[in-house]
């Protein structure tokens, strides 16, 4: 889909001098994150963030026990700090998740978090666990990785070629529907298995160190 739009800019005469995501971030933000990590004690290890929210609808959407699993799941294998982002409709979900998880996890909901402070707290981040939003592409364009879960859209739409991650879907026959709300039973993300996630997201992390780029310290 990036290729397809490009080719619009080529065809108003632009050229095209690199696919590369880039973003910038503005001081503020940067010490906004630093309180963020000195008041929630998240120096020292590496930060797991999970991103469980979607405008486009419902139907991009995970279950609350589903992170809450996979956190746990992680916690049982990694030293490490797992915090959960998200908007400011979506606080009882993020709530649901602190509530639904046996482990410790910092809800970031209790934070004002704008966009460019997202932004700073993605960019040193050890690992994103999201569904398909924008946050996933924040994480691409910081070359963070990033474990994404997708139902109801397709991948081809919104891969990209620098994306250091996994896309995780499970294995039903209506996917792709891309309807915002589904009018089944949702089999297309609840049936993606907390494990499965676990497993990709702690594979990035272990690829990460050995190539000495390990963030969230």
């Amino acid at each position: 889909m990036g290729d397809y739009y490009l080719r619009l800019c080529t065809e108003m005469g632009c050229k095209i001098r690199s696919k590369e995501l880039e973003l910038f971030i503005n001081k503020e933000s940067e010490r906004c994150v630093d309180e963020i990590f000195k008041n929630c004690n998240l120096n020292g290890r590496p930060l797991i963030l999970l991103n469980p929210g979607a405008a486009y609808g419902s139907s991009k959407c995970w279950t609350a026990e589903g992170f809450a699993r996979t956190a746990d799941l992680i916690n049982q294998q990694l030293d490490c700090n797992i915090a959960i982002v998200c908007a400011p409709h979506e606080i009882q979900l993020a709530r649901d998740i602190e509530q639904a998880a046996k482990s410790r996890l910092i809800n970031l909901a209790n934070h004002i978090v704008s966009l460019d402070v997202l932004k700073a707290l993605i960019k040193r981040c050890a690992l994103l666990i999201t569904v398909d939003s924008g946050p996933r592409h924040i994480a691409v364009a910081f070359k963070r990785p990033v474990v994404t879960l997708m139902g109801p859209n397709d991948p081809r739409y919104t891969d990209s070629p620098s994306e250091i991650g996994q896309v995780i879907r499970a294995d039903v026959d209506c996917l792709a529907c891309h309807l915002k709300v589904c009018p089944k039973d949702h089999r297309c993300m609840t049936q993606i298995k907390p494990e499965r996630v676990a497993i990709a997201g702690l594979e990035l992390i272990q690829k990460g160190e050995n190539n000495g780029n390990r963030t969230g310290l």
